[in-house]
């Protein structure tokens, strides 16, 4: 039996931590009970292998490597389609390795270069929904980065972090708080994710700089041939602004490595917000599910004009409700739930069809007049219920997360959490979800029209629509949450099914995800199609000079090194551990 991991410590709260434990402690025990399987590197035999696990364990040391039961227990994709002996013949790993150091990096590539080894790189594992710390290629070996995890450089001057790529957000958090420094870090919903990790995915946080791919500036990467690179004026020795000016001298490349296989970044810098003066925390609630529309359209022209400083997050009433506990507790019945029973609890909670948060910051003058914009433009929709909550630094220049009432300690503030887990039990203790992330105009007709149609979608599967709706200036990202129950195959493969028909719903709009499941790499790469898809054969081009025994990554985001390609499309021919096999089913 693997051993559980030792205790959660990093929330802030000790319910917090119990509730990780439970969930994880699930994940394992589920996994258990399924026998591993030997699985081997492509193109090694058993013996052949043992002696690259030893060359392994004389860079990284025997606690480094991690092979057989333990390995495949802690790093499986625990929301997979598949059951887990299923899991294992389709894409099972054959290690998971740890470096410490750039070095160690360089030293793990060198050999799978030698032998040809597809290495997937992964900073914390933690992308729930999107595959966790799995591989695409059956055999690859995990390098997890999660040791490198110094927190370098703090600058509350400039308003910016240096970070490895396993510092986790609780751990940035925590470095500002002992340092003392006037800056609030950016976290998303689940805190114990990588830094480095969320924004080269193009994830996001919630205070004013939580767009984290755009707040990058500086990258170290190592390509796959051990050759190490900063970017922009990194590029500079003893360089003094490395993370205060995005370009260089010629191109700039820091995006080249976001969701891409072209490298393994080991250090990267953000921009951050700095401490506030004041902070108000804001909810807005709608009437009625057509209401969406003028929400969205509201919110546009407050976010174009600076009256909002950070992202609204509007969320529907089955959002509502995972944050309240179990579905049996609203609804007992099969399939989705009807719209007469949400109107019901909706009355009963007391709440809006839709519901907004989103957060001001600045001093006091400036918070006040920009919720007075705000009163004044949500008076447009008389079904709209604005209230806002404002907090100043008393007796002090600026105003820091730890100043606030506990309850007030939300990502807006930079405060990392773990509640979010709480929503994977939606609908079974044992649960899961895969998340659909389209990316559309902020028009409000517009996203209530596809909004009707992937409900429709969902109800017709069986499933509520959970919608997560992140609003910017000029994209708005509609976060679909398929969650199902992961002791059910028939929830499982229908959450899957549902997937891969979004994404068709979506393109007849003429949108597509902004990052997929390692599942459905292929088949959303393959929505990219402007000019027979010359931005994937371009992005071949480029893998296949930097990476010439593609090693790294193997079809992450669809891009597939040359010899994984068949005519130019997709993975290699059936007979490479099943890969091509694993991409045809995406396309049924």
């Amino acid at each position: 039996m693997a051993a559980l991991p030792p205790p959660h410590t990093l929330a802030l709260h000790e319910r917090e931590n119990a509730m990780a434990d439970q969930v994880v402690t699930t994940w394992i025990k589920t996994a258990e009970r399924t026998p591993t399987l030997a699985i081997l590197p492509p193109g090694l035999d058993a013996a052949s292998w043992t002696e690259r696990v030893a060359e392994f364990q004389s860079i990284l040391g025997a606690d480094g490597v991690l092979t057989n039961h333990e390995h495949r227990v802690r790093y499986g994709d625990p929301y997979a389609e598949h059951q887990d002996g299923q899991e294992q013949e389709k894409r099972g790993s054959a290690a998971t390795l740890f470096p410490v150091t750039v070095e160690h990096v360089q030293a793990v590539l060198k050999i799978c270069n030698a032998h040809s080894l597809p290495v997937w790189t992964i900073s914390q594992g933690k992308n729930l929904g999107y595959g966790g710390p799995a591989a695409r290629v059956k055999g690859s070996i995990i390098l997890d980065l999660k040791r490198m995890n110094k927190v370098l450089e703090v600058n509350d001057r400039y308003s910016y972090y240096t970070v490895e790529p396993g510092v986790t957000f609780f751990d940035i958090y925590k470095a500002i708080k002992e340092q003392k420094k006037n800056i609030w870090c950016s976290v998303p919903a689940l805190g114990w994710g990588s830094v480095v990790g969320n924004a080269l995915d193009r994830g996001w946080g919630y205070t004013p700089a939580g767009d984290h791919s755009n707040q990058i500036c500086g990258i170290e990467v190592v390509l796959a041939d051990g050759t190490l690179v900063r970017t922009g004026m990194g590029a500079l020795d003893n360089s003094v602004c490395w993370p205060l000016f995005r370009g260089g001298y010629g191109p700039t490349y820091e995006s080249m490595f976001c969701q891409s296989n072209f490298g393994i970044v080991t250090k990267l810098s953000l921009w951050a917000s700095p401490s506030p003066e004041g902070y108000m925390m804001c909810r807005v609630d709608v009437e009625n599910e057509e209401d969406l529309a003028p929400l969205i359209d509201i919110f546009r022209d407050l976010l174009l004009r600076d009256a909002i400083q950070n992202h609204p997050l509007i969320g529907n009433l089955p959002r509502e409700l995972v944050k309240k506990g179990p579905r049996s507790q609203f609804y007992s019945g099969k399939g989705a739930i009807p719209d007469a029973r949400l109107k019901e609890i909706q009355k009963e909670l007391g709440i809006g069809f839709w519901a907004a948060r989103f957060s001001l910051y600045g001093p006091k003058e400036i918070v006040v007049v920009n919720y007075r914009r705000c009163q004044e433009a949500f008076k447009k929709l008389p079904t709209a219920t604005l209230t806002g909550r404002d907090f100043y630094a008393e007796g002090k220049e600026f105003l820091h997360p730890e100043d606030l009432p506990i309850e007030y300690r939300t990502v807006e503030t930079g405060t990392p959490s773990l509640l979010a887990l709480k929503a994977v039990q939606y609908r079974g203790e044992d649960g899961g979800h895969i998340s659909f992330s389209p990316i559309l105009p902020p028009d409000g007709q517009a996203a209530l029209k596809f909004y009707y149609d992937a409900k429709a979608s969902c109800i017709a599967a069986g499933f509520d629509y959970f919608g997560g709706l992140h609003l910017y200036p000029r994209h708005l990202a509609m976060i679909t949450m398929v969650y199902f129950d992961r002791q059910s195959d028939e929830e499982r493969k229908a959450a899957n099914k549902l997937f891969v028909e979004l994404v068709h719903v979506a393109k007849k709009h003429g949108y597509s995800e902004y990052r997929a499941h390692v599942d459905y790499m292929d088949l959303v790469a393959d929505q990219f199609d402007f000019n027979g898809q010359s931005l994937m054969r371009m992005n071949e081009r480029i893998k296949d000079a930097l990476d010439p025994n593609g090693i790294l990554s193997p079809g992450k985001q669809g891009i597939w090194p040359a010899g994984y390609r068949k005519e130019g499309k997709g993975p290699a021919a059936a007979g490479v551990n099943g890969v091509a096999a694993a991409a045809a089913d995406l396309k049924v």
